[in-house]
């Protein structure tokens, strides 16, 4: 891993090594990172640092070795010929997409097919959706690829008092609209900002940090509803706030397979989401209600359906959560493909 940090692709390790240790206890774990923080992420197995050259034997004599960011898969293709094992990747998104809206279209091509070129190593990639599948096809060979579904735990922590306040204060006035995410152009928030004066009824709730944030809550001040619109910033378990959340508005503009939207589910919320082809392949129309980008209208139109379907939307979006997208669910597809890579299906 990059490092143990609050983040989508190490939660997924975090949660596939903590299904393991209880599904596969014979079985020997070990978790490697590149950059040490204060505070790290705590995982159910050992940890070691990269650099760390007197515990590079676990990794290089392991029988699978499983790589997540371009750091990890740009190591494995560096020492490829030292590690003993089967080596796999998980991607975590389309990168293209994803790099392109931060830093353009030529740079976004050129990390693409400069990550992808150092995959060549790998016995095989892991992809999270049929779409990343058919996206990675004109330079992955098929025959490499693999579709895992993210799965994800739900946290039954409850969250700070000063933050159950603005609860507080909202609830009774108004619905409350939330959201768990990295505040960048890519989750499209300021959509939901523009049109709180259309929605009188409505409040936004936002946890995370970024570099949208400042922006947005510039802009809530600009609209005059800055009073119903609030940015909590980083917290950690995010999903212990979707219990206060009356909806879950996820309004990206591209994703891999996210975690909030499956923490979300799991928590039994009537969801709002743009239309976008990667929610279309994980949630059908009775279980979450769609909204066009960059249409306020729409978007509009979205949140009042939720408003009038919410019992079956949180029925439906809760029964998916739980037939295809739990961390065991992920855990054991990884273990099985696992098994696969080493013959022993």
């Amino acid at each position: 891993m990059p490092a143990l940090k609050n983040a989508g692709p190490i939660l997924v390790a975090k949660d596939i090594i903590s299904n393991f240790v209880n599904m596969y206890p014979d079985d020997e774990v070990f978790l490697f990172y590149f950059d040490q923080l204060d505070e790290p992420l705590k995982v159910a197995c050992p940890t070691y640092w990269i650099k760390d050259k007197n515990k590079l034997a676990h990794l290089f004599s392991s029988d699978i070795v499983h790589s997540h960011g371009i750091r990890p898969d740009y190591f494995i293709y560096k020492n490829r010929n030292k590690i003993k094992g089967k080596c796999l990747s998980t991607l975590h998104g389309i990168y293209y997409e994803e790099y392109k809206l931060q830093y353009g279209h030529i740079a976004g091509k050129l990390i693409e097919a400069f990550w992808t070129y150092i995959l060549q190593k790998h016995n095989s990639i892991v992809v999270l959706t049929k779409i990343m599948k058919e996206h990675y096809t004109k330079s992955i060979p098929v025959a490499k690829m693999t579709v895992i579904n993210n799965g994800r735990d739900l946290s039954h922590h409850d969250i700070d008092l000063d933050d159950k306040t603005v609860f507080e204060k909202l609830k009774g006035n108004y619905k409350i609209l939330g959201v768990a995410c990295v505040m960048t152009k890519r989750k499209g928030l300021r959509q939901v900002v523009e049109i709180l004066p259309s929605l009188p009824n409505f409040a936004l709730v936002a946890i995370g940090e970024g570099p949208e944030k400042a922006s947005l809550e510039a802009r809530a001040k600009e609209l005059g509803v800055a009073d119903r619109c609030h940015f909590l910033g980083a917290r950690l378990e995010a999903s212990r706030y979707n219990r206060y959340f009356d909806f879950y508005i996820f309004p990206s503009y591209m994703e891999g397979l996210p975690l909030a939207l499956l923490e979300a589910a799991g928590a039994g919320k009537a969801i709002i989401v743009s239309d976008i082809n990667i929610h279309r392949e994980i949630f059908s129309e009775n279980e979450v209600s769609y909204f066009g980008l960059d249409n306020p209208e729409a978007l509009v139109k979205a949140i009042n359906a939720a408003h009038l379907n919410r019992e079956s939307l949180e029925k439906n979006a809760e029964s998916s959560y739980f037939k295809k997208f739990t961390s065991y669910i992920m855990a054991k597809s990884y273990y099985e493909h696992y098994k696969k890579l080493l013959g022993e299906e």
